[in-house]
């Protein structure tokens, strides 16, 4: 199932960050365009209104075309917006407030129409525009330098931030003992704050694991030489049953069932054992080859499959599979595979392939049902055909064992007709 969260904490603060300064940022810069704007369509209006008031007071009695200058800007009374006497750029314009811009200059022109006159004031604003154009490339280097800087701020804040949580993770990854607690982890060396109380949780929360580990382990250890005693007692019944019955077929039968059902139980118990021991005593235990296992369950269920009258073979399709394994457990893997295998299988054979770092087992029995196949591997699964389709509990323990040791199972149907479950190691 797809986690919802796409991004990591890390990244999504780091980003946060990002995006408010630049943010805040680009709204500075918007309103110190903005600014700039209003600084020159309102001041400078006002000041050029003033001024023409100002000047059409002063020439109020002149009754002629004139042209006065004034610094940058130069007043015009005229009797038309097309009189010789106004540059051509300045020609044909309406009564209001316009920027005229041309070549490398600018200029703010007012034009206000008092019947017979037209009066203008024009003022060059081409260092201004410059100043403008200036301010206006400042302000987006500045932009672009804040929200540089703003990225490695934000990557050093987002680390200072998760740097308690990042330390506490590496201490509880390199601090575990075998028994799953945390032996030098200390919860009270962090602060009293969210970190300290996530620290707290976890010291528990290993606490708890570690005390339900020992507890499985206790019973599994405490149950299985509980039974041993009992254990003895029925296997040396089953030796006398066997003297006793002589040579009578229905009794030998019946004593062969019983022992065997023995043998199993012994199996199991010594498996159960092992499970509860760490995987790395494993290692330590005696070793073979996939090839060495293979053989050995091939002798140990060859009788089983000619009382069914199946074909058990071995295809070794690997000639020097030197990689080794805990003899016992790979052995109960192949053992329980090779069971259900013979339960599910009415006529054919029944193939061990081992290759140089798998063991595969297939058969040509009944398959598995398709909806459950996704769960086969769960402990008791049954299909909805009836109460005869049931898998047991032999391909669940030999997924426990394969997480155990870190191994790989899998299954996949034959053509036209049976399983094949495969057993890879590392």
């Amino acid at each position: 199932m797809p986690s919802r969260f796409r991004y990591s904490i890390r990244a999504r603060l780091q980003w946060s960050v990002m995006a408010l300064i630049v943010s805040l940022t680009a709204l500075c810069g918007v309103c110190m365009v903005l600014l700039v704007f209003w600084f020159e369509r309102t001041l400078f209006y006002n000041h050029l209104v003033g001024d023409l008031n100002s000047d059409i007071v002063q020439h109020q009695a002149v009754q002629t075309p004139i042209s006065v200058p004034h610094g940058d800007s130069t007043f015009y009374k005229l009797p038309g917006t097309d009189h010789p006497l106004l540059p051509e750029a300045f020609h044909n314009y309406p009564e209001g407030n316009f920027e005229v811009l041309g070549g490398s200059h600018a200029y703010s022109l007012i034009v206000r129409h008092e019947a017979p006159w037209v009066y203008v004031l024009a003022q060059d604003q081409s260092e201004f525009e410059r100043y403008e154009v200036l301010a206006i490339a400042g302000i987006v280097v500045g932009f672009l330098l804040i929200s540089g800087l703003g990225y490695l701020l934000s990557r050093y804040i987002a680390t200072q931030v998760l740097l308690p949580v990042m330390t506490l993770a590496a201490a509880v990854k390199d601090d575990p003992t075998p028994e799953g607690g945390l032996a030098a982890f200390r919860p009270e060396a962090y602060p009293n704050d969210e970190v300290g109380a996530l620290a707290r949780a976890v010291q528990g929360y290993a606490d708890r694991v570690a005390d339900l580990l020992e507890r499985e382990r206790q019973f599994t250890g405490d149950v299985s030489h509980e039974l041993r005693t009992p254990m003895m007692s029925i296997q040396a019944a089953s030796d006398l049953l066997q003297e006793i019955t002589g040579k009578d077929p229905a009794q030998q039968k019946v004593a062969a069932r019983i022992q065997r059902a023995i043998n199993d139980m012994q199996q199991q118990i010594a498996l159960y054992l092992q499970l509860a021991r760490d995987p790395e005593e494993c290692l330590r235990e005696a070793s073979c080859t996939l090839a060495e296992a293979a053989q050995e369950a091939l002798v140990l269920w060859r009788g089983r499959a000619e009382e069914k009258g199946i074909a058990l073979v071995c295809d070794q399709q690997c000639e020097r599979a030197t990689v080794r394994v805990p003899q016992f457990l790979i052995g109960a893997v192949l053992n329980n595979l090779l069971h259900n295998a013979l339960n599910h299988t009415a006529q054919g054979a029944i193939t061990l392939e081992v290759g140089g770092h798998s063991v595969a087992v297939r058969d040509t029995g009944s398959g598995i049902d398709p909806a459950v196949a996704a769960h086969i591997f769960e402990r008791g699964v049954r299909s909805p055909q009836g109460p005869g389709s049931r898998y047991g509990l032999g391909l669940s323990i030999s997924k426990r064992i394969c997480d155990h040791q870190g191994w790989q199972i899998s299954v996949q149907p034959n053509q036209p007709r049976g399983t094949t479950f495969t057993v890879t190691v590392s």
